[in-house]
């Protein structure tokens, strides 16, 4: 997933719009929305920035309220939300039922003072929790990912996939680093060291392979960023990862996450999600496949041994406790990797 980096420190002047009626109004005439009705209610699920639900004379809609911590002001900034938004409105045009901002003279960012807002049209639809996931979605969810891959979205100087591979020597540095700060989980990592180190073998020739065929997409397709009616019917929102990416290494990691591999793996949903994903139209050879679930343990890996020093962290507990609990979810996700991978690749022989 890619992210923006934050500036340092929040902007003092930056309030809550439920606090804000200045912004407020100048959101509803920018955007011709009509008088507000009532103020901005919050809504929950946002993880880096305020959501809310405003009623107004033309409707009703959801604005996100950009984090404090990023400058909306910013050239980079702005030009991140402008291309995402971008993309999200290729691929509604294309068919795909993407959620996408309201524009104001081609802008989707409206920026008031130090403030940036998206506004969107709100939906009636609903985010599912895991465990109301079944084969009906996971098999929408894959015919939505063939048909977004066959779409010909073009978005001007849109970045590309940015790949990291973990070096043996950080490896065994952060190793010795546990071993130092009497980490409990230093001897398992010193005993895996040859399992890693293959991993990250593996890891850079599948980045290689992988990077020379790439596609616009939305980077970040869990089941917190797609929406359903009340009929069953799928909305993609949150497209601010939308970036340049390989096909196939997304819907294995997707078709990975929505059969739960960090908890309670259903190998069918797998295999049946990446079935429906190539009779739709997605290309994805045994070869593609293999290099994407290297390049997925990979990644796990890298998630591993940075919070291998968040949970060594000196100075703050809060860290420390957080990289604990991810290291032990990266540990059991890689091994449950490294049993099932010899067995997906033969199911696609």
């Amino acid at each position: 997933m890619r992210t923006l980096v934050p500036t340092i420190g929040a902007d003092p002047l930056h309030k809550s719009l439920a606090n804000n009626p200045d912004h407020l109004q100048a959101l509803c005439r920018s955007l011709h929305l009509g008088s507000p009705l009532c103020p901005p209610e919050p809504v929950s699920g946002g993880l880096h920035h305020q959501m809310w639900r405003l009623e107004a004379g033309s409707g009703c809609y959801a604005i996100k309220q950009l984090s404090s911590d990023l400058d909306p002001g910013d050239e980079a900034t702005g030009k991140h939300f402008e291309q995402t938004e971008r993309v999200a409105a290729g691929f509604r045009h294309c068919g795909i039922p993407a959620v996408v901002a309201l524009a104001q003279d081609g802008q989707y960012l409206q920026v008031i003072d130090a403030s940036g807002y998206l506004v969107y049209p709100w939906v009636n639809a609903r985010a599912l929790h895991r465990q109301e996931i079944d084969d009906r979605h996971a098999e929408k969810v894959a015919g939505l990912f063939a048909s977004m891959h066959q779409c010909e979205v073009y978005v001007p100087d849109l970045a590309g996939e940015e790949y990291a591979v973990l070096s043996a020597d950080k490896l065994h540095t952060l190793v010795k680093f546990a071993h130092s700060r009497n980490s409990s989980r230093a001897i398992e990592l010193e005993q895996c060291t040859d399992l890693f180190l293959r991993l990250i073998d593996h890891h850079g020739k599948a980045v290689d392979f992988l990077s020379a065929h790439t596609v616009v997409s939305h980077g970040d397709m869990d089941h917190k960023n797609i929406l359903w009616s009340a009929s069953d019917e799928p909305l993609i929102i949150d497209w601010e990862s939308a970036h340049r990416l390989n096909p196939t290494h997304e819907i294995v990691l997707e078709s990975l996450d929505w059969s739960g591999i960090t908890l309670d793996f259903n190998e069918s949903r797998f295999n049946h999600m990446l079935s429906v994903y190539l009779r739709d139209g997605g290309n994805g050879s045994v070869d593609e496949v293999e290099a994407a679930l290297h390049c997925v343990q990979g990644d796990w890996l890298n998630w591993l041994m940075y919070n291998v020093g968040r949970s060594i962290d000196i100075e703050d507990a809060g860290q420390r406790r957080i990289g604990s609990e991810q290291v032990d979810l990266a540990l059991a996700t890689l091994w449950r990797l490294e049993r099932l991978v010899p067995g997906l690749l033969a199911g696609l022989g």
